[in-house]
């Protein structure tokens, strides 16, 4: 990565708007004369309201509607849970594949829901900035056009940090079918090898269906129609996707904590996770399956973040960082925001460390005990006084994953908790009550015998229980003679002190801040920026185009024919081996069909399964990733190396005709009988 070239970038924005097309925008503050200027394109207001209800939210992921008949176009990868909690050790679809060839054929993805955004609302006025008030006032907006019966879901979401907040109100669709999805190795080729590279060769897509409460299937209001014109270099593109989370409007000395103790934390739990998952996975073909799903998840995660601490210990970087922060306190009536956002951050330098100790993988078999724990313990506690994490929109997100079906292996949680149980002593030390604890008080000596003992005798590995327990009342909770049940409730009175300190010291004192801090930058640098990405719809936009890779040019597309001849140069070794059904179709397919390609998009996590689209709102392309140079995206946008990874629409069409037998899947998304 040439990170030097990111500092010229944030050296201009600190005084001037740049050429470049940075930015995940709100679709109601989204820049038409930059648009217009820069790439000749007027989006009006028809071809926004299209973007918006034909995008759709695929578990926190991205998707869109691509037909009228509710079908949703993702990534293989976003639907890898739905993929996994479905297969068996003799029906394993992530090695073979899935297509329905019917409607009745389409298997249902548990806990997998699909959002589409109806409308927004500014409500900034209405939520106040001291902290009680504010809970108050959120769920005070958030509850009265929440139903379930109407399939309405609405949420108060924070831009700029929290100097705005708007009500968004979605349809939410709980009934997700899995209706095609390729083999794992033609959707990842080249595994975590090619991760966040290009070129790249894959058919990294999926399709889902959604359902409405009749079982009939959605009907949406707008969906994406197949390209009139092939897809040319330096075509304007555009992105309607729901990018997880950026950073780029922290203080100096936010990003500093980031950098010494957040990030470090975070990559030394995911290595250790990894390792674990690799161990495992080497015991046996079935045990390796079973770890697939989390193993790919963690080692997108770590990668990600190894490409993102980089930028903030290069000296340049944050040099222009501070120029940038020092010219907006210039035009800043006080410092005051700045000084206090300082203390925040030194109480994440203190407070971090316990707080990630403490902190079991996600969606492990623990993690989900804490889950439980939690939220009975906040909903005794008034709505005011409960933790953000367990509330209002949060707290029926958490509840829907608990519920959800999905697979149980005892011997691989028993290995991931194990593993834990090991990092908390490194951490905390043996006699640290949250260690004692784990290890029983004593009555394990080693995590691997604790580990088992809580895996064993527990029934929290079945859905349908922790769906009880999500309903139970204060006796049944008293009266649970579940070991990791009483457990979680040991561990989590122990952990709540730190949750809320955190919350306190450091969550509400940036978005006490966040307002004056935002009105600072308006004032020096103009309303040109936009909000920092919370996992809510947004659109992104920019052209078709080349990069330079290590002084060499590389094509903006790559073909079926670059996919054969790299599974060559590497011998059809794994991960570079050809999946089998595309080996048994290699001569009869075309080897000039575009497969993979870039563009200057701003994307980063979240919008994995986005849509890319012309500018006449036509589907040319599906969002899965970002190169090398994507990875400090998560701070900082620079053209020069910032590309967004699709797969072409071409492909996408080939998939379904010429290797997947799903023809009637591709006429369909073509409006054709």
């Amino acid at each position: 990565m040439r990170l030097t070239v990111l500092v010229t970038a944030l050296l201009a924005a600190a005084t001037t708007t740049t050429q470049a097309d940075p930015g995940m925008w709100p679709l109601d503050r989204v820049p038409h004369e930059a648009i217009k200027t820069r790439h000749g394109v007027t989006l009006d207001d028809a071809w926004l309201t299209r973007a918006r209800l034909s995008a759709a939210n695929v578990g926190g992921a991205s998707g869109s509607f691509v037909s009228a008949k509710g079908l949703v176009l993702t990534n293989h990868h976003v639907v890898r849970g739905c993929i996994d909690r479905l297969s068996t050790p003799n029906d394993d679809l992530a090695a073979k594949g899935f297509v329905a060839a019917t409607q009745a054929d389409e298997r249902p993805c548990p806990g997998t829901t699909i959002r589409v955004l109806l409308s927004t609302e500014d409500v900034s006025r209405q939520v106040p900035a001291d902290a009680v008030a504010r809970k108050a006032a959120i769920a005070a907006l958030e509850a009265p056009c929440t139903s379930a019966d109407k399939q309405l879901r609405c949420e108060v979401v924070a831009l700029y940090g929290g100097a705005l907040h708007h009500l968004y109100k979605s349809a939410e669709y709980k009934d997700v079918r899995l209706v095609m999805a390729p083999e794992e190795q033609a959707a990842s080729f080249g595994g975590d090898d090619d991760n966040f590279n290009f070129p790249r060769f894959a058919f990294d897509m999926a399709l889902l269906r959604a359902y409405g409460p009749d079982g009939k299937p959605v009907q949406p209001k707008a969906w994406l129609k197949p390209p009139s014109q092939a897809l040319k270099l330096h075509d304007p593109i555009f992105v309607p996707g729901h990018p997880g989370r950026t950073e780029r409007l922290l203080t100096v000395a936010h990003l500093e904590a980031l950098r010494d103790v957040q990030l470090p934390l975070d990559i030394a739990a995911a290595e250790s996770e990894q390792a674990t998952l690799h161990a495992y996975a080497k015991t046996s073909a079935e045990a390796q399956r079973q770890a697939a799903d989390p193993l790919a998840g963690i080692e997108n995660w770590l990668k990600a973040m190894r490409g993102q601490l980089p930028a903030l210990r290069d000296p340049a970087v944050m040099a222009a960082k501070r120029t940038q922060e020092t010219a907006v306190q210039a035009k800043a009536s006080s410092k005051t925001a700045w000084e206090q956002a300082a203390q925040a951050a030194a109480a994440l330098r203190k407070l971090y460390p316990s707080l990630r100790a403490t902190e079991p993988t996600r969606r492990t078999l623990l993690d989900q005990a804490l889950a439980l724990a939690a939220l009975h313990d906040e909903a005794q506690r008034p709505g005011a006084q409960q933790l953000d994490d367990y509330r209002g929109s949060r707290r029926a997100r958490l509840e829907q994953s608990l519920s959800a079906k999905a697979p149980f292996y005892p011997a691989l949680e028993t290995a991931r908790l194990a593993a834990f149980i090991s990092r908390a002593q490194t951490q905390l030390g043996a006699e640290h009550p949250f260690v004692r604890a784990l290890l029983g008080q004593g009555q394990f000596k080693q995590a691997s015998e604790a580990a088992a003992h809580w895996v064993g005798n527990t029934e929290l590995g079945s859905f349908e229980a922790r769906a009880r327990w999500l309903q139970a009342d204060d006796g049944a909770w008293a009266k649970t003679a579940d070991p990791l049940l009483k457990l979680a409730v040991q561990l989590q009175a122990l952990r709540r002190p730190v949750l809320a300190a955190f919350e306190a010291e450091v969550t509400q004192v940036l978005r006490a801040t966040a307002e004056p801090l935002a009105q600072a930058r308006w004032a020096a640098l103009g309303a040109s920026e936009p909000p920092d990405a919370t996992g809510t719809l947004r659109l992104s936009y920019g052209r078709v185009d080349e990069v330079m890779l290590g002084g060499l040019r590389q094509p903006w597309r790559t073909t079926l024919g670059g996919l054969f001849a790299r599974a060559d140069g590497f011998a059809h070794r794994a991960p570079h081996d050809l999946s089998p059904r595309i080996a048994l179709l290699r001569d009869k397919l075309p080897a000039s069909t575009p497969l993979n390609f870039i563009g200057t998009p701003d994307i980063i996590g979240g919008n994995s399964g986005s849509p890319v689209v012309n500018a006449r709102g036509e589907l040319v392309g599906l969002v899965f990733d970002g190169n090398l140079g994507s990875l400090p995206g998560r701070f900082l946008y620079d053209e020069t190396v910032n590309r967004m990874v699709a797969v072409h629409i071409d492909a996408i069409y080939l998939a379904l005709e010429g290797i997947y037998g799903a023809p009637h899947l591709a006429r369909e998304m073509k409006g054709q009988p």
